[in-house]
């Protein structure tokens, strides 16, 4: 089985499209940080995911995993554009399963009117219904046969950050962690490997907590709930740096995809599995599209920059 996982693709369309009404408090923020050059840094972010469908169809991928940040500032527009610049990705032959990032949960309003659901809602099915606590979450997804095939178990870690505008923490709600003990207690998942997926690091490519305005704030005990995972990944995005990191006494190892379309430190991850484990391999973007490398060069990525 192979598996595509991307993240944080920011798609944005400029400040002119956002609303009058929606620019106090956190989007002021955003606004000036996309007027220093973080917006230039996304430019080419619908040109890039032309070419990542190309990447997923010729690796006839079986599950597409997105780890949040579709948008740059949550809007409607924003959320309309990224739709449809993923439909040639839902298009193909495989499973599609994500997570909102911080961005699509930039402000309250965003919550307020339900804009992740109203567009993405129906990539938002589960094959557990009844473990559901807290609205769609955690999202269960099973792909391929029993013996030998991949459990997903989807978490939103992502939440408004109003106050301080500049801060960007997120949190896994209590309830939503209390359900992964009974997720993986289940008998459809004993035979399979465990994918959880949720936005937010919980750890730094080189051990570290993420800076307190930028971290999951709960993140030791996200990693207990999972520690006793014999056979799994952790996927998440949120910072943009494209790393594998084990942790001590944590049996998944954490795999965070980066940006996909950040210039100059785009990134992905292209996992097989097969009956003796997951292999991993780095995808990057060559200036013209993007290149996965050959089997044993799944390296961590030296680029650096907060999501």
């Amino acid at each position: 089985m192979r598996v595509l996982h991307f993240s944080d693709i920011h798609v944005g369309l400029g400040l002119t499209r956002v609303p009058v009404r929606d620019w106090p408090g956190k989007r002021l923020v955003g606004g000036a940080n996309l007027l220093r050059g973080r917006g230039r840094r996304f430019e080419g972010a619908l040109e890039k995911l032309s070419r990542l469908t190309e990447v997923a169809g010729s690796e006839d991928v079986d599950l597409v995993v997105f780890s949040g940040d579709f948008t740059a500032m949550g809007t409607d527009a924003e959320f309309s554009a990224a739709r449809a610049a993923i439909e040639p990705i839902l298009a193909l032959p495989a499973e599609f399963v994500c997570v909102p990032g911080n961005h699509d949960i930039y402000a309250r309003d965003v919550v307020l009117k339900k804009r992740f659901e109203k567009h993405f809602g129906d990539l938002l099915e589960t094959d557990l219904p009844q473990l559901r606590v807290d609205g769609p979450w955690p999202l269960v997804r099973f792909v391929g046969e029993d013996d030998g095939g991949v459990a997903v178990i989807a978490l939103n870690s992502a939440r408004p950050n109003p106050v301080p505008p500049w801060r960007s923490s997120g949190r896994i709600p209590d309830e939503q962690l209390e359900a992964i003990g009974e997720i993986l207690r289940r008998p459809e998942l004993r035979s399979r490997f465990v994918f959880v997926v949720t936005h937010y690091a919980p750890r730094l490519w080189d051990g570290r907590p993420d800076t307190p305005n930028h971290r999951l704030v709960n993140a030791e005990e996200f990693l207990e709930s999972c520690a006793g995972i014999e056979r799994g990944a952790i996927l998440c995005g949120h910072v943009h740096r494209t790393y594998r990191v084990q942790i001590p006494g944590i049996g998944p190892e954490i795999f965070c995809a980066g940006s996909a379309t950040m210039h100059e430190l785009e990134g992905f991850w292209m996992f097989e599995l097969e009956r003796g484990g997951l292999s991993a391999r780095r995808g990057r973007w060559n200036g013209h599209g993007y290149e996965v490398d050959s089997p044993g060069d799944g390296a961590p990525s030296q680029a650096e920059s907060p999501g």
